[in-house]
């Protein structure tokens, strides 16, 4: 097995040890906590433990605070995709107006 990137290496929160250093990283326990609140909205702790025990010794304290989301600033290629779903919509609009229309007139003439 190749050695972790070290940007990729996650440390166990209760003891701090890195992921590589027990048995390869294979036997590690990843656990996410998801907090409603009415007024915020879902909210996520996520976490990562080198046993069992470490994440039950971590779910015994109270859970830290959720880092607040990151802020979403809209791009040209977002108006862009708007741009494209309201075309589509138009062209969709506008033919089955012309399908109702034709129906209509077709219907007019056959009687």
């Amino acid at each position: 097995m190749p050695p972790p990137d070290p940007a990729d290496v996650s440390a166990c929160a209760t003891c701090g040890r890195p992921w590589a250093d027990v048995d390869g990283g294979r036997g590690w326990v990843h656990l996410e906590v998801t907090r409603s609140d009415e007024a915020d909205g879902l909210h996520f702790v996520d976490a990562d433990f080198c046993s069992q025990g470490h994440a039950a010794q971590w779910l015994a304290r109270p859970l830290p605070d959720p880092a607040p989301p990151a802020p979403y600033a809209t791009t040209w290629r977002d108006h862009l995709a708007v741009a494209w779903v309201v075309l589509l919509l138009l062209l969709v609009a506008a033919l089955t107006g012309l399908g109702v229309w034709t129906a209509g007139r077709f219907l007019l003439d056959a009687f």
